[in-house]
């Protein structure tokens, strides 16, 4: 006979009436895992819940080592860390770790709705706006300038900060790619900064600097000084799109249209919408029609070339044209 351990019923947790005065507008909303790029998406929710429910204190449970990428919100009271947030001392919680994962995976190889939406309507909010809320400190800036002034060649030339590498090979850029993207964009006139957790080998070949020393303040800040960003789909596409930057997003298997609809940005894929790739974006990072390899860089991601990239950077530097005053590090 095989035997079955019962689990005891939980306890329901009983509040006086003092405790629920005390607590009754106390809204909890946890994210128990990064990356960085999802918390700065998050970003975006806060104000349409404070406009729905003005009174209500707001708590943003998420990650500790992503805090920095959360704090100095204005319509978020708190932020904690979820490892250590009491889900007790709400009123009602709404744990969305796992919202996108499932939506996303139900409506593949298509995607209609950016995170942000998915998020909110998980917990029965409809966005109005999707603002961010980003404001670097002066501080910071300061910091990240004179970092970055010690890497530039030209003074008076526009600081462009490309971002050629993701949490995920499938999103990055080959390293021949990158190396004619800028030495490309030096013929431009540009001076050209990679921000990265870590060196770039290819980057190093050719002289051209990567910073990777930067606290999350720090990286924010080095984007919001920076005159143009050129940028794969990880964490510096949303954070250059929240700050409003002239920015160019390169995407492979996930939709830039969708994860980039509410910025003003240039986008460089291959894309069915435009009529030159006729299975994507799909949305599968684990499987391609294309290529029944094991191999993790599908051919969204090798077909993308220097000419395509360039022609982005072209069009991204037509619609913001810089005016040869220096750049933002002056």
């Amino acid at each position: 006979m095989k035997l079955v351990r019962k689990h005891p019923p939980a306890k329901a947790v009983v509040w006086g009436l003092k405790d629920y005065h005390e607590r009754r507008n106390r809204v909890l909303v946890i994210r128990d895992v990064g990356g960085l790029g999802d918390i700065l998406m998050q970003r975006m929710m806060f104000e349409s819940f404070k406009r729905v429910m003005p009174e209500s204190h707001i708590t943003w449970a998420i990650p500790k080592q992503y805090m920095d990428a959360a704090v100095n919100h204005p319509f978020v009271d708190e932020v904690v860390d979820c490892r250590l947030v009491n889900k007790n001392d709400y009123t009602i919680f709404y744990n969305i770790t796992y919202a996108c994962g499932r939506y996303e995976s139900a409506i593949a190889p298509r995607a209609d709705k950016h995170r942000s939406d998915i998020w909110s309507e998980h917990c029965g909010v409809i966005l109005s706006r999707h603002d961010m809320h980003l404001k670097p400190s002066e501080e910071d800036k300061e910091e990240a300038r004179a970092i970055m002034r010690t890497k530039i060649a030209n003074p008076n030339a526009p600081i462009l900060a490309f971002c050629p590498i993701s949490a995920q090979i499938g999103k990055d850029l080959s390293g021949v790619v990158m190396q004619d993207v800028v030495m490309r964009t030096w013929q431009k006139g540009c001076n050209v900064i990679c921000l990265h957790t870590k060196q770039i080998a290819e980057m190093t070949k050719i002289g051209c600097p990567v910073i990777s020393n930067l606290s999350i303040r720090q990286w924010m800040a080095a984007l919001s000084v920076s005159d143009y960003v050129v940028s794969v789909d990880t964490a510096a596409f949303h954070c250059a799109g929240g700050l409003g930057k002239p920015l160019t997003g390169i995407f492979t298997y996930c939709d830039g249209k969708v994860y980039g609809k509410y910025f003003d940005f240039v986008l460089v894929q291959r894309h069915r919408d435009d009529g030159d790739w006729d299975c994507g974006p799909c949305f599968n990072w684990g499987m391609c029609s294309k290529d029944k390899s094991c191999q993790p860089i599908k051919p969204c991601a090798k077909e993308i070339t220097g000419d395509l990239v360039m022609a982005g950077i072209e069009r991204m530097m037509t619609k913001w044209p810089h005016e040869n005053q220096g750049n933002r590090l002056s």
